[in-house]
């Protein structure tokens, strides 16, 4: 009779481990995504934020594109626990939480204009800017 109760409370922890596993957060993963990146915001500000967004006259320089500059000492900043301008109901960056990042929209293109606008970037890219928010967006 223990043995049997045992065994079911075995079974009962296997199986809220397999149900909860895609939920477990741990350490953000260093390992390079198919992209080439990790989920790390100082990879994405090398790779992404200061090639394809830091740029004179648009998020970077002395002309800033609606008051989001990022560059490399500002976007952190900018970007985390801060309301979006365009959609004040939603923060650029929501630590934990990628589809409520307007940064997300924008660079998805949903239900508001893409950027870049020298077009959409990789699905890879985006998937990593994702799961680096859904980790916590660490300054890392």
């Amino acid at each position: 009779m223990k043995s049997n109760i045992i065994f079911l409370v075995l079974i009962a922890v296997s199986f809220l481990f397999i149900a909860c596993e895609d939920k477990i957060v741990s350490d953000p993963d260093p390992t390079p995504q198919p992209s080439g990146m990790t989920a790390k915001f100082s990879d994405i500000q090398a790779k992404v934020f200061n090639v394809s967004c830091a740029s004179s006259g648009c998020h970077g320089g002395s002309i800033v594109a609606s008051n989001l500059n990022l560059s490399a000492s500002s976007s952190y900043n900018q970007l985390v626990n801060v309301n979006s301008l365009e959609n004040p109901s939603l923060k650029r960056v929501a630590p934990g939480s990628s589809a409520q990042s307007f940064l997300i929209r924008k660079l998805e293109g949903n239900g508001t204009s893409v950027m870049p606008p020298s077009g959409k970037l990789s699905k890879q890219i985006i998937d990593s800017i994702k799961a680096w928010i859904d980790r916590g967006a660490l300054n890392n």
